[in-house]
């Protein structure tokens, strides 16, 4: 079966250090004896959608392999689960039509690039239509403010009056 893994290294981590955490990803595939069909693709630094262990950011990988068995890949899920060095991981089991759909990780490269080097930015000509008239809010009535002093006299007036049991 082909499975597609995913994972975010910890921005903790050394970019220096990071080809070794491949290699150790790439190392727990080889001892599942997973075949590796697409090499690790580094997207980059990237902002995380929530805060994982503290940390704002990391660092997404992504690769695809094959393995036959499901015990291998309850050993791959522990031994990912008690690497330090990944915030998260994910992996997903590609079937039917997914066998088929190749990603063109060189456009992704090519974008990157594009986004890294301050790319000038087009003015874009803004035509506005006339739009509708505003249809006007309803009218809410402001009721006037109390004054404390009112609100004291209408106290003691209820206080003075006797009670009628």
């Amino acid at each position: 079966m082909k499975y597609e893994l995913s994972f975010i290294i910890s921005p903790i981590i050394a970019e220096t250090d990071h080809p070794s955490v491949n290699q150790e990803v790439l190392d727990y595939l080889k001892g599942i004896d997973a075949k590796i069909t697409r090499e690790p693709y580094f997207m980059g630094r990237r902002k995380l959608a929530y805060p994982i262990a503290k940390q704002k950011h990391g660092f997404y990988v992504c690769l695809e392999f094959e393995s036959e068995s499901s015990a291998s890949l309850k050993e791959l899920d522990t031994k990912l689960k008690h690497n330090n060095s990944l915030l998260r991981y994910l992996i997903i089991k590609l079937e039917g039509e997914a066998d088929n759909v190749a990603v063109d990780f060189s456009k992704m490269e090519e974008k990157e690039k594009a986004r890294g080097r301050g790319r000038e930015t087009k003015k874009v000509k803004v035509s506005v239509s006339k739009a509708a008239p505003k249809k006007e809010a309803p009218k809410v009535e402001v009721k006037a403010k109390i004054k404390l002093e009112d609100i004291d006299k209408k106290l003691d007036e209820i206080l003075e009056t006797p009670k009628l049991d």
